[in-house]
């Protein structure tokens, strides 16, 4: 092989290796709200229905507290605190996953991804149909 094959050939080697390790990062593992809380500092998703009355926002501190249990089992509890400014879907939301990590007694989501139960029912997509005919 000459040289400017090895230099070209280490080149995409360690760009792979680049882009791999970045990815990597980026993933965070899908675990339920009891592994969460046994999983201090390190960076997790976790699915929860959001308890009914448990929200609250500072918007002095720009921060949202509420409370998710875990869809499997709903004994499991796990408060969620949220340092950005609040989704504007939050309000109709009724689960949630939270991306983050639980420390301090708590859990704290660096991003939230609201799931409105009206943008997924057969009502709201039958909807459209019934108006076109």
């Amino acid at each position: 092989m000459r040289a400017p094959h090895i230099v070209a050939l280490a080149v995409v080697v360690v760009a792979m290796v680049v882009a791999v390790a970045s990815f990597s990062g980026t993933v965070s593992r899908h675990v339920s709200v009891s592994e969460a809380m046994q999983s201090p500092g390190r960076t997790v998703q976790v699915p929860g229905q959001i308890v009914e009355g448990s929200v609250r926002f500072d918007p002095v501190a720009s921060e949202l507290r509420f409370t998710v249990t875990d869809p499997r089992d709903a004994s499991m509890r796990m408060d969620v605190v949220y340092g950005r400014p609040r989704p504007e879907n939050f309000d109709a939301a009724t689960s949630v996953q939270v991306i983050g990590s639980f420390r301090d007694g708590a859990f704290r989501a660096d991003r939230l991804l609201v799931k409105c139960p009206s943008r997924y029912s057969d009502e709201a997509a039958a909807a459209p149909v019934a108006a076109k005919q």
